[in-house]
């Protein structure tokens, strides 16, 4: 079992599945990961990357994720977002992407240090699950076969 340096709880927050990002074969899924933490999405990066049609990109902050975002052509099929960065954050990132009719429906992987039965936690989803496309949240640590289960 491939094992990030966290481990990771995967809680789905929302209905229907995950048809618009799942791999096709020999098609490439497109994922960003935002993560102000450079050696935590470097190494994520590394074990996504042992997988066979994924092609994976990095933003360190959540203006840069964005950015990147825009300018995808053709756009990501899925994101990894980081809740808690300073400055612009991860609900900052979902604000964003809700008024994008483009980035509003690229589905979202939220990864949190607070405990996914934290109320503020839940708070958040509340706002933004109706919003952008929030599929699950990732409750740092976590192993990345949990992740995959919903990249496939």
């Amino acid at each position: 079992m491939l094992k990030y340096r966290y481990r990771y709880l995967i809680l789905k927050v929302s209905g229907g599945d995950f048809a618009d990002a799942s791999l096709a074969k020999n098609k490439n899924m497109k994922i960003l990961i935002i993560d102000d933490e450079a050696n935590a999405a470097m190494t994520l990066k590394a074990l996504l990357m042992s997988q066979d049609n994924l092609e994976i990109d990095i933003a360190y902050n959540g203006k840069e994720g964005l950015e990147k975002m825009s300018a995808a052509n053709p756009g990501y099929n899925f994101l990894i977002l980081d809740v808690m960065m300073p400055d612009f954050s991860g609900l900052d990132v979902c604000k964003a992407m809700s008024i994008d009719e483009k980035l509003k429906k690229i589905p979202i992987i939220l990864a949190s240090a607070l405990p996914i039965n934290s109320k503020e936690l839940q708070d958040l989803l509340n706002e933004f699950k109706a919003a952008v496309t929030i599929k699950g949240v990732l409750e740092k640590p976590f192993v990345l076969d949990d992740l995959l289960v919903f990249l496939k």
